[in-house]
């Protein structure tokens, strides 16, 4: 993805640190520091905070900067209940149009989440994991129903990477995307909704399960 002004090189970097973990939830951001880092000017920062400001990132508090957004319960599970129909939806519309080389791919995919998941390489199984599903979702060829979960994607990566990841809820994770495999290897793909609405719904779960987060 190409990045045409400098407000939009800034954007993209502080929103991957938010995403990352790099910025903290209620963290306030140093921006002289930013604009020597990025080595960029106050106003193209200033235009990219009122982007993550839009887009929820972070807060700008009068006379005290910029914050990092708390985490919040009542976020977490909007954007998984919102994932969940569309990714489900995402995945019938998708079911009639997969190809035989998207499902090498998730096939190779998946063999690299095993053996991201035995040798629990976290940081992995993130990506691969989005790489996954988005070969299902794309196979959809609706722009703007990509769009919407590209963004929830996005929002609910924050939620993940702060969890204490663990050998068996990886395993679980595993057997899900087996489940999603394997429905794509069916005639007509049958079952292929139903097996990502399951793991979405389990994703939700898992998540409320191991955070601790202000209801707001």
């Amino acid at each position: 993805m190409g990045y045409t002004t400098v407000s939009e090189i800034a954007f993209n970097e502080i929103r991957q640190a938010i995403l990352s973990g790099k910025f903290r939830p209620g963290e306030r951001i140093n921006q002289k520091q930013l604009t020597e880092e990025l080595g960029i000017s106050i106003i193209p920062l200033r235009e990219a905070f009122k982007q993550l400001q839009s887009e929820g990132f972070i807060s700008i508090i009068p006379h005290r900067g910029a914050y990092v957004n708390e985490l919040s319960l009542r976020e977490i599970e909007d954007v998984y209940l919102i994932r969940i129909e569309l990714e489900e939806l995402a995945a019938q519309l998708a079911s009639k149009r997969l190809t035989q080389r998207d499902v090498k791919t998730m096939e190779t995919l998946f063999a690299r989440m095993k053996s991201a998941t035995e040798r629990n390489d976290f940081r992995s199984l993130f990506n691969l994991n989005r790489k996954f599903h988005f070969t299902v979702y794309q196979a959809c060829r609706r722009p703007l129903l990509l769009e919407l979960l590209n963004e929830l994607w996005d929002r609910s990566t924050r939620y993940r990477t702060i969890q204490t990841h663990d050998a068996q809820r990886v395993k679980e994770e595993l057997g899900e995307h087996r489940d999603i495999l394997e429905a794509c290897n069916r005639e007509n793909k049958r079952g292929l909704p139903e097996a990502i609405r399951f793991n979405v719904q389990k994703s939700l779960e898992r998540s409320l399960s191991n955070m601790d987060l202000s209801d707001s």
